[in-house]
Order: structure tokens, then sequence, then C-alpha cells
């Protein structure tokens, strides 16, 4: 009897040792796992190498004008240290327009959904910039929790972990820590392809739509979406059968879409303004990623529409200058000028990347589910719809950060030919390079 009622006494204590035992162990794994240290060490090393730039280089000459109302240099000592590597360039704009919407119109380049939940968040923790970071940092583990589980579903669990690595240590990934889109559409795009895999039409078009609000490219989700429902329906020509709050939610997309355009018309800024953005006066940063001038330094580049094909010509033929400038001699480094590199190497590189990029979507379409392709291929023909009259792809290659299929056959790739480790060695050490120069306030990306 005494021993029952001790064993009975004890149970309680048994079970929550169990149960702590079980959650150690748990995060014991998860402190191994491939996707644990893609979020955290990365992350870390982008907060590290930001609070070296901040303590020991100093600011490119002119810093104050991309930045009027010193936001950057108002959070004390200790936050202006740790927010080094993310309170900079686009994100003076968006906290702008998160505190008074679009003004000055030149603003309305930038979509709305990042800020507005920068205001929604920032009313709660009582400040726009500790609200950002929680959204930059959370959608980024999002992201890549997702993007771990499509990879698996798709090409296997060591091409999931090798997708994580990759894409969390690229070299230009200080943007998804920073206050800008990145994070967030990441999260969004994966997560609009991971409930539409399972079904969940309603819900993925409701993150498709959110993603059409938050960067230019948004809308692209629309038609793989449609696509696997239209599979799911077996393929029907009878609409008879598509009839459902599924196939109404597929029209959210496009309305919000034309709901942005709408709004910026109702408030003068005109139809397009999303698209067109407004020619900035004295020394303006990019207003719009798809047809706005996109130099900070007046109208030294201005985009123009050309097309895909007139703009990937046109970035060979730059791409194949910058190369010969190079090994002419050219330094293709500009230190102090406020641009990492001359104009000749920013286009051999963009046309490295774009190299790249073609050949994971060829990929892509021979070894992904058809959706997938689809989707790569309409992003990239949104960015090289318009081309910059000096640098024809400029900022492609932050473009591409998201545009998470194409990194999935990037990994699947590498890892096959034994190259990831080394590719991982390399990665960080870049990553740690862009990271000091966007923290001094140089053009990376």
């Amino acid at each position: 009897m005494v021993t029952r009622d001790y064993a009975e006494s004890r149970a309680p204590v048994l079970r929550a040792r169990a149960g702590l035992s079980a959650a150690t162990g748990w995060l014991g794994r998860a402190g191994h796992s491939p996707l644990v240290r893609a979020v955290l060490i990365s992350r870390l090393l982008v907060l590290a190498a930001g609070a070296f730039a901040a303590l020991f280089t100093a600011p490119v000459t002119g810093w104050a004008l991309l930045d009027p109302t010193r936001v950057s240099s108002s959070l004390g000592a200790v936050g202006n240290l740790l927010t080094a590597s993310i309170v900079r360039w686009d994100a003076i704009h968006y906290l702008g327009i998160a505190t008074q919407g679009y003004k000055p119109a030149a603003d309305t380049g930038f979509f709305p959904f990042y800020p507005l939940l920068i205001r929604l968040l920032g009313w709660v923790v009582s400040s726009n910039v500790v609200a950002g970071i929680l959204i930059s940092f959370a959608s980024f583990a999002i992201g890549l929790t997702l993007l771990h589980r499509l990879a698996a579903e798709e090409l296997g669990h060591r091409t999931a972990d090798s997708t994580v690595l990759l894409l969390a240590f690229a070299p230009l990934t200080v943007f998804f820590t920073a206050l800008y889109t990145e994070s967030l559409f990441l999260a969004l795009s994966v997560g609009t392809f991971y409930l539409a895999r399972r079904g969940q039409f309603t819900w993925a078009c409701v993150a498709a739509a959110c993603a059409t609000l938050t960067h230019v490219e948004g809308i692209a989700l629309w038609a793989p979406v449609a696509y696997m429902f239209w599979e799911a329906k077996g393929g029907s020509r009878d609409l008879r059968t598509l009839r459902s709050w599924d196939a109404a939610a597929l029209l959210l997309p496009p309305a919000a879409l034309l709901g942005l355009f709408f709004y910026m018309h109702a408030n003068g800024f005109g139809w397009l303004a999303p698209l067109l953005g407004a020619k900035p006066t004295g020394h303006g940063h990019s207003i719009s990623p798809f047809f706005s001038v996109a130099d900070h330094s007046r109208d030294a580049l201005v985009r123009t529409i050309t097309g895909p094909f007139v703009t990937i010509w046109d970035a060979f033929q730059a791409g194949g200058r910058g190369i010969a400038q190079t090994l002419s001699g050219v330094n293709p480094l500009l230190p102090g000028s406020g641009n990492l590199f001359s104009i000749g190497f920013q286009n051999a590189v963009y046309l490295v990347v774009l190299l790249i990029t073609l050949a994971a979507l060829a990929g892509a379409w021979r070894i992904l589910p058809r959706p997938y392709a689809i989707y790569a291929t309409l992003v990239i023909l949104v960015f090289t719809m318009s081309d910059v009259n000096l640098i024809p792809l400029r900022a492609f290659d932050r473009y591409m950060l998201s545009l998470f299929p194409l990194w999935m056959m990037a990994a699947k790739w590498l890892d096959e030919r034994k190259l990831l480790r080394g590719v991982l060695i390399i990665s960080p050490c870049l990553l740690t390079f862009y990271t000091i120069e966007f923290t001094r306030w140089v053009m990376i990306g």
C-alpha cells in the first residue's frame, strides 16, 4: 500500500522528467539540424559584421543625404550598433511609409504590405524599428522552415538541408535581415506553394494576395496556384466543377493589385504609381524596382521598358565589355564612391548571375513539378522587362534572392557534384564583406 502510494505520488514527477527529457532531446536534435544552424548562425553573422562595421569603419561621404531624418543614428549607442546592418537604404523609406504614409510621393514605388505590418506591430511594441526587425527575422525563419519542407517533399531531405544552408549564407542575404521586403516575400511566396500543394487553395490565395502587395513580382504567384487548383480538379474543362470558395479565392491576387492601383489613383499618385514610381529630385534613391529611376545619383541610370529579349541581349553585351575591362586592368572596386564595384565589373557580375539563373531555370523545367518552373519563369520575365541604360540588370541579384525554386535546383546541382562544402566556405566570407559595405551605406544590390 505504501509502495503504491509512493509510486502514485512520484508519477507526476516522473512524467515531468520524461517530458523534460524529450524536450531536451528535441532541442538537442534541433540545435544540430541544418535548418536551425542556417537561421541562427547566418543571422548572427550578419549582426556581428554590421556591428564590426559600425565600430571600426566609417560610412561613405554623403550618407546623411540618404537618411535625412537620421533614423539610423537616433536609436542610442547600443541600438545604433545592433541595427547597423538593418536600418539602411530602403529601410528608411519603409519606416517613413509606416510612419506617415506615401509622403513624399516618390515612395509609391515601395509596395504597402510590409510597412503596413510595421505600423500595426509598431503600435503594439511601441517602436517601428523593433517591429520591422521582428517581422524580418520571423519571416526569414518561417520562410526557410517551409522551404525546407517543400524541398524535402520534392527533392529529398538531403537537398532540403542543402537548400536552406545555401540560401541562408548566400552573399546578399543581408537583405533578409534588413528592413527590406525580401524576408517577408520569401515567407509569403514559399507559404503560397506550401498551402497550395496541400490543397488549401483559399489560404494559398490569401498568401499570394499579401505577396502581391509586398513586391512587384508577387502577382506571378497567381499562375502556379491556378495551375495547381486546375490539376487538383483533374484538369477539368467543365467550369461547373470549378465552382467553390477556392475558385473564388483565385480572384484575390489580381484584386489586391487592382486595389493598390485604385488606392494610388484615389490619392492622386496615378494608377500605375507602384510600377512607374516618381522621378526624384536632387539625390533621390531607387524609387521602384520595376520601371523607375534606379540610382541614388540623380538621373545617371534610368529604367526603360524594353522587354526580356532586349534586356538579356544588352546584359550579355554589357557583361562582355565589363569582363574585358576588368581583364585589361580596370580596378573593379570603387572605394569611397558609394558604389561597391565599377560599372563594368557590376555588369560582369550580373551576367554571371543571369547565366546561373537561366541554368537553374532549365533544371527547374526538367526536374521540378511544373508550377515551380512556371513561377520562376514569370518572375524572371518581370525583372527583365525593363533595362537600365548603363547597367541593364541592376539589382537583379537581389531580386533573385527570394526565387526559391532556383535555390532548390542550385543546391541539388552542387550536392550531386560534391561542391556544396566549398561554396559554404566562400559564401559566409562574401556575406560578411557585403554586410560590412552595406552597413557603410555602400550600394551592394
